[in-house]
């Protein structure tokens, strides 16, 4: 059995995939959709998705999918780069500030459980 190789062809958002898609299936060549995030959930229930899509075809199809691609003009554009950037900027702040949050609870903890040793020999 020959080995099957993908090759990443473009990230971009959902409608230009859909034309991608569209597209690249007239032409007979079978490619493999892949979301980003929870982006797979989110088309299944809203029927659009805010995540990258990213698009891969078989190896030997690769050249024919990107002459395709460049007919379209559709190339991956900076802003989706920037999104992906910032996206993981905000997933490096939150956990942080979850991590702050945990201890700040662990700390609340810590002072009741104290205030509660100290007090039980008022009442006994």
């Amino acid at each position: 059995m020959a080995e099957f190789k993908l090759q990443h062809l473009i990230t971009t958002g959902t409608r230009e995939a859909e034309m991608i898609e569209a597209l690249l299936n007239d032409n007979g060549i079978e490619l493999i959709v892949r979301h980003d995030e929870t982006g797979d959930y989110t088309m299944l229930y809203m029927g659009y998705s805010a995540f990258n899509i990213e698009l891969y075809v078989a190896e030997k199809d690769y050249k024919e999918a990107k002459e395709l691609l460049e007919s379209l003009n559709i190339e991956a554009t900076e802003e989706i780069k920037e999104a992906d950037q910032s996206r993981e900027l905000k997933s490096d702040k939150n956990r942080n500030r979850n991590f702050s949050f945990y201890l700040a609870q662990i700390a609340k903890i810590i002072i009741v459980l104290y205030l509660l040793l100290h007090l039980l020999p008022l009442f006994f």
